[in-house]
């Protein structure tokens, strides 16, 4: 009896997980942030891979009401930079980029910068 109760129990809270959790997920959106490596003359906003984008100065924030991939930080990062630029720092989902991974993210604005011109 015990061991029926428990199962029960267990697949009724598996059962809510495949309910709410993908709503809930839905519901969490994007939010990023970016540190400019070199300040922005103006005011920029960008919609980058479905997520806006707005710049003043050197600080930017991305917000998006769904999240339109998966793709990991430093991808995301990379999608940004050839966009806006360099960063000196860049966040989402509660990850920070380390410094290696920033000189990952930043070979995608040089090598577009090289190819615009």
């Amino acid at each position: 009896m015990q061991n029926c109760v428990g199962a029960m129990a267990a697949l009724a809270f598996g059962a809510s997980l495949a309910v709410f959790g993908p709503a809930q997920a839905q519901e969490a959106g994007f939010v990023g942030s970016a540190r400019l490596a070199t300040p922005a003359a103006a005011p920029v906003a960008q919609t980058i891979s479905g997520v806006d984008w707005r710049c003043e100065g050197d600080q930017c924030q991305g917000a998006a009401a769904r999240r339109a991939n998966l793709d990991g930080v430093v991808r995301e990062c990379k999608k940004v930079v050839a966009v806006i630029g360099p960063v000196a720092s860049y966040r989402s989902g509660g990850r920070e980029l380390t410094v290696g991974q920033l000189r990952a993210c930043n070979k995608a604005a040089v090598q577009v910068q090289t190819a615009r011109n």
